[in-house]
Parts: structure tokens; C-alpha cells; sequence
């Protein structure tokens, strides 16, 4: 896939993603994908496709995963996730999925397969267990053997969570780290913006009305949040959280769920003047977000409260500056 570079955004807006990183594009074609599996033919025969994974199976690491998580194979079947694709064979769409993500990874293009994938779930919501599936679907896609196996390695699960106010470029910097932590195609970056959508039964783009804006909307939204974090935790999986995280409470929810999974925590709280953040949601165009310039300057009137124990970051710089920050606080995290 062809990837062309992004506008300038203002502070950690997607310019500052690598310049061949076009989030568009990426998202355009996660897009087409769920379209696609959407009108394909539904199967039960997750007995079939189970066998097909076994006949794919060229190493003992592989055979052992899909002997390990047959039960949730076959239950995706039950569920209707196995379509007829391509040449009419039986196959569950993640598995579909996974070939594109792993054509980019051969590639080198961890991040394009990453946001393909997190964006393919925001659309076409999959459960923890389905996030769980794709390294095996990954490592059957994957020509070298060893290569293959290393996707099958056991990645110990973490919680990264990016706060700020709205602006800052929390979603840009969630994207880069999600392709560099968990096991391939890397952490479930869960965003705030998409989870308000979903309640409301609508796609991640659609603008909502200011009704939908209250605290009991609110309260609903970081609940539905926190349910998925915790069960993509518990199949293993590192998580990424991208939302305001304003209130202190918010706050703490989040280090209480990676306290109770029993997995390394990170905070990472990214600022920059309201003059760049309002002039960054002003250009936004085709987000999640709701947020507007007013909305931007009303959060700087807002107490914020303790941050202690998250890592305060300026935003309002090169993206080649904070990522190597918070790679460096979520290392301290799992030391």
C-alpha cells in the first residue's frame, strides 16, 4: 500500500507521524475490508476452518496455538465470523485480515499493520478474544518459519494510558506506540471518541449532538472503556487507552484495572498551550472527536488535579522528541 505523507496538524497532530504514514489511506483500506467480509457469505463450518488453520500449520509452536485457542475458533464460527472468501473456502475474516497486516509487517510497515488492525476492530468490533487470535493468524500468513514461531511468542501484557487535553495529540502518539508493544500486530489501542460512537450505535466519524455530552454519557463511555481494557488484559494482550482522562477519578480507574490484572502501568499526560491545541481541533477534519475550539478552551478552565506517578510531556514539539519519552517511562513501568 502506497502511504503519502500527512498535513500538518499542529501540536502532535498527524504531521507529526512519519511522513509515510498516511492514516487516511490505512484507515480507507480497513474500511474496504470490513465492507467486503460484511457481504461475504456466513459459514458455520468452524470445524472446517479449524482444519484448514491444522493443514496451514507448518511448525510445532503453530499447532500447539490453534490446539490452544480451538475453542474460541470454533465459537467465532458459532458467532458468524467464518465467511466464504476468495476461492469459496471457509475462513474466519480475521484470518482474511491478517493476510494484508502480514504483507505490511514483511514490509517492514509494523505501524500501517497496526493501525489497519486497531482500526478494523473500531469498525467491526471483534471482542478481546478476537485481538487475541490475530498472532496466530499472523504466523500463518508468514513464510519464514521463524518468523512465524517469534509472532507466537508470549508477550507479557501492559496498560499504557495517554491523557491530555483535547489537541494534544494523544491519538497520534497512541498509533505509533501501538505497533511497537504486545505481540504483533501490537497493542489494542481503545480510544475514548470510538467507544461514545459505538454506544450510540453509530460509525466513529459521525458528530454528535451536544446531548450526548453529559456526565452520565461520560461516566458510560470510560465504563464500556475500562470492561474492554480489562478484557483484552486478561486474553494477554497489551492495551493502549486514549482519552482526556480530566477527572482524577478517571485516573485512578485506569491504575486500579492494571493493579487488579497484575500488569505494568504507565500514565502518560501530554500538555501544550491552548493557543496549539485549539488551532489543531479547529483543522481537524473526518475524527472521532467531537471536541471544538470552544470545548478546547473550556478543558483549560477545568481543574485537572494530581497527576503524580503519570509522566508530564510538552506536545508541542517533534513527535521525534516524544516518542522516544514515553518509550523510555513505559520501559521504567515493566522494570
Amino acid at each position: 500500500m502506497a502511504a503519502r505523507a500527512a498535513t500538518q496538524e499542529g501540536p502532535g497532530g498527524e504531521g507529526n507521524l512519519p511522513d509515510d504514514i498516511d492514516v487516511a489511506a490505512l484507515h480507507a483500506e480497513a474500511g474496504r475490508l470490513v465492507a467486503l467480509h460484511g457481504k461475504a457469505t456466513v459459514t458455520a463450518a468452524g470445524a472446517a476452518f479449524r482444519h484448514y488453520l491444522i493443514e496451514r500449520a507448518r511448525t510445532g509452536a503453530q499447532r500447539s496455538t490453534i490446539a490452544l485457542q480451538g475453542t474460541d475458533i470454533e465459537r467465532r464460527a458459532r458467532a458468524g465470523r467464518v465467511r466464504r472468501l476468495a476461492d469459496d473456502t471457509p475462513v474466519d475474516i480475521l484470518f482474511d485480515l491478517a493476510r494484508p497486516l502480514a504483507a505490511l509487517l514483511a514490509r517492514g510497515r509494523a505501524v500501517d499493520a497496526s493501525i489497519i488492525a486497531n482500526r478494523y476492530l473500531d469498525l467491526s468490533p471483534q471482542g478481546a478474544s478476537g485481538w487475541a487470535l490475530l498472532p496466530l493468524m499472523l504466523s500463518l500468513h508468514t513464510e519464514d518459519a521463524a518468523q512465524a514461531d517469534a509472532l507466537l511468542e508470549p508477550s507479557v501484557p501492559q496498560l499504557i494510558v495517554i491523557g491530555g487535553l483535547s489537541g494534544t495529540g494523544k491519538s497520534s502518539l497512541a498509533r505509533l506506540l501501538g505497533a511497537q508493544y504486545g505481540r504483533r500486530p501490537g497493542a489494542r489501542v481503545l480510544r475514548s471518541d470510538v467507544f461514545r460512537k459505538r454506544l450510540a450505535g453509530l460509525p466513529p466519524e459521525t458528530r454528535l449532538p451536544p446531548a450526548h455530552y453529559t456526565r452520565r454519557n461520560d461516566a458510560a463511555t470510560y465504563e464500556a472503556l475500562f470492561e474492554s481494557a480489562d478484557d483484552h488484559l486478561a486474553c494477554g494482550s497489551t492495551v493502549i487507552l486514549d482519552a482526556v482522562f480530566l477527572n482524577r477519578s478517571e485516573r485512578e480507574v485506569a491504575e486500579a484495572l492494571a493493579l487488579q490484572a497484575r500488569v505494568p502501568f504507565t500514565g502518560i499526560w501530554l500538555e501544550a498551550p491552548d493557543r496549539d491545541r485549539v488551532a489543531r481541533v479547529s483543522a481537524r477534519t473526518g475524527d472521532a472527536s467531537d471536541a471544538t475550539a470552544e470545548i478546547a478552551r473550556d478543558q483549560a478552565r477545568r481543574p485537572v488535579g494530581d497527576l503524580f506517578g503519570w509522566h508530564r510531556m510538552r506536545a508541542n514539539r517533534a513527535m521525534d522528541l516524544i516518542l522516544p519519552a514515553a518509550r523510555a517511562a513505559i520501559e521504567r513501568a515493566r522494570r
